[in-house]
């Protein structure tokens, strides 16, 4: 079987850039191409037609798949799946990833029951020692063990990665691309549902490793009188709230907002870390963040080892002062 790699990074062409999870698919399919000896076809979706003719080539991807249809407005499982099948069913490609998002859940397991083959979901890294049977590990137990999973199918092996796997690394070169556009002239009974508007996630209540901005309370921010601050800072800054191991224990936060080696990694694009030490069991959980900012009125904590800027204060002073002045410039329309 040719190993030929098929992406869907999920890319809206309407859009001038391509986005993390878009970038680091992408990357990853390249890299797979390039151990296993294959080529890499990209798919888009969309329900207009748009001049794509330069994207793939410039992310180093040699052909790409434009379907094009009305129906591709919003996502629909059948409308997705009733365009790629025929496609799929043709060519038989050796690998199809995708992200591990709501689209990609919802279609991979379709497909997979669809073209009678297997699925690995969540998976966190491809083992391409062994080019004719590579092993595929997804997370299990809360992350806290992987699950070594192997393909045993001459039908396309199915697998939808999560975006913190990935690496967004720009390709080594411009290539010339092959686009090729497929009308696909869906029926518009097809979907059964109907898309009506999307609703941004609760930051207060998103799961931590989502949040793209997370303010988290340490021993020293955790007390009776701080947290009350904290949680007000965290809505000013719409941010969601973790903790660290030690909090969690004395029952303070819940178990589900706990950041660590055996709590969750997070990979929001700004981390404030008020009153954390630094531990290296918290501080494993954080190192994909952006921007990590953090306060403590130790000098010599460890967090500021992993931190990107830092103060030493004390958050008695500075949380009303950070709380006052954020709500002044946003009243002052400085900040939306």
């Amino acid at each position: 079987m040719s190993k030929n790699i098929w992406v869907l990074p999920e890319i809206d062409p309407a859009d001038s850039e391509v986005g993390k999870l878009g970038l680091g698919l992408l990357a990853e399919a390249r890299n797979i191409a390039l151990k296993a000896g294959g080529t890499v076809t990209a798919l888009i979706f969309t329900d207009r037609p748009h001049d794509i003719s330069g994207l793939p080539g410039r992310q180093g991807i040699s052909r790409a798949y434009v379907f094009q249809d009305p129906i591709f407005s919003s996502f629909s499982v059948a409308a997705y799946a009733a365009a790629l099948l025929p496609r799929l069913r043709q060519e038989n490609p050796w690998l199809f990833i995708m992200g591990n998002t709501s689209l990609g859940k919802e279609l991979a397991p379709h497909l997979a029951v669809l073209l009678e083959t297997g699925i690995v979901s969540d998976c966190a890294k491809i083992d391409l020692s062994q080019p004719e049977q590579p092993k595929f590990y997804r997370p299990v137990y809360g992350g806290q063990l992987y699950q070594e999973l192997v393909f045993e199918t001459d039908k396309t092996m199915l697998v939808t990665m999560d975006a913190k796997a990935l690496s967004p690394t720009p390709p080594a070169a411009t290539v010339k691309a092959k686009t090729i556009v497929i009308e696909s002239n869906l029926p518009a009974d097809l979907i059964k549902t109907a898309h009506l508007e999307y609703f941004p996630a609760d930051f207060q209540t998103v799961d931590i490793a989502e949040a793209d901005t997370v303010v988290s309370a340490g021993l020293g921010a955790a007390t009776d009188e701080l947290y009350p601050l904290v949680a007000e800072l965290a809505a000013l800054v719409e941010g969601a709230i973790g903790t660290t191991r030690p909090v969690v224990d004395g029952g303070k936060i819940p178990r589900e907002r706990m950041i660590g080696q055996t709590g969750k990694t997070v990979s929001p694009n700004f981390y404030l870390a008020l009153g954390i030490s630094g531990a290296t069991h918290h501080t494993g959980g954080i190192q994909e963040s952006g921007k990590i900012v953090a306060v403590n009125r130790d000098p010599q904590a460890p967090i500021f080892q992993n931190a990107d800027a830092g103060a030493v204060a004390d958050l008695h002073e500075v949380l009303p002062r950070l709380i006052t002045r954020i709500k002044r410039a946003k009243a002052d329309g400085e900040i939306l």
